[in-house]
């Protein structure tokens, strides 16, 4: 009988813990909700995508130029010729800076809370997931950069010549500042300017990119679309909706448990 008591206890104990575990984590300055289970294996297969991708780029990519320009879509065939290092280096430096921006708020508003941990895992793996699908994209596609078809000897015969489509840059600069616009509308911002700041500066980065020869037009256009898409996506799934389960008290019966709504 003592030990049945016993292992009742611990279970009560366990339930206990448990719920004042959810109730934390679930708490009003918290806008996402994690799942473990399921953002830990999502997260890892991402970036090892994103590293197998890259380091074995030269396994993937059989470089195929010189090209004739011919062979472009009359779209994108103006592009042939950009050539611009200092629209290059400004749409990297502009790509720091869009996700630094939701990075430097989670922090300047949370700081080592639950919201910000929670935050900072959403904006991990929104990155991550991004990243993986423009690897998989590239190493799939290999489509020369318009640098490449220039003849650029520095890119003829290497992978990352090969890696036009599509465009990194843009779509990590959309999925980074929708996220932050996604995030900033559930802690209570309103007003459309944070997707307007999204579009402009993802906009930017998408010029820049072409006018440095590094994509055409078709390549920033599917990397702005797809980047706004990851960029929304994966913050919506972890919005906090549905039933919380909350503690109450412990009786000789049992444990008490509250639900409620956050919708």
């Amino acid at each position: 009988m003592a030990t049945v008591d016993r292992r009742r206890s611990n279970v009560l104990r366990a339930a206990v813990i448990l719920s004042f575990f959810v109730a934390a984590t679930a708490r009003a300055d918290g806008v996402y909700r994690l799942d473990p289970p399921v953002d830990i294996p999502v997260t890892a297969a991402s970036y090892l995508t994103l590293l197998v991708g890259y380091s074995f780029a030269a396994d993937f990519i059989r470089p195929r130029c010189p090209c004739n320009s011919r062979e472009i879509n009359a779209f994108d065939r103006g592009v042939v010729g950009n050539h611009s290092d200092a629209a290059d280096l400004v749409s990297t430096l502009t790509v720091v800076g869009a996700v630094a921006a939701p990075a430097f708020y989670d922090w300047d508003k949370d700081r080592l809370t639950v919201g910000f941990f929670d935050d900072a895992v959403v904006l991990v793996e929104t990155l991550g997931v991004n990243a993986a699908l423009v690897t998989v994209a590239k190493d799939v596609v290999q489509r020369p950069l318009p640098r490449t078809y220039a003849g650029d000897p520095a890119l003829l015969n290497s992978p990352g010549g090969y890696r036009s489509f599509y465009s990194g840059h843009t779509s990590t600069a959309f999925a980074a500042l929708g996220y932050l616009a996604y995030t900033l509308r559930l802690h209570g911002v309103r007003g459309a300017w944070p997707w307007i700041l999204d579009a402009v500066v993802g906009t930017s980065v998408a010029a820049e990119r072409v006018l440095a020869g590094r994509h055409f037009y078709t390549d920033v256009i599917v990397g702005a679309a797809a980047g706004a898409l990851v960029g929304w996506a994966v913050p919506a799934l972890h919005r906090k909706s549905g039933l919380v389960l909350s503690a109450g008290r412990v009786g000789e019966n049992g444990v008490l448990f509250n639900l409620a709504g956050v919708f």
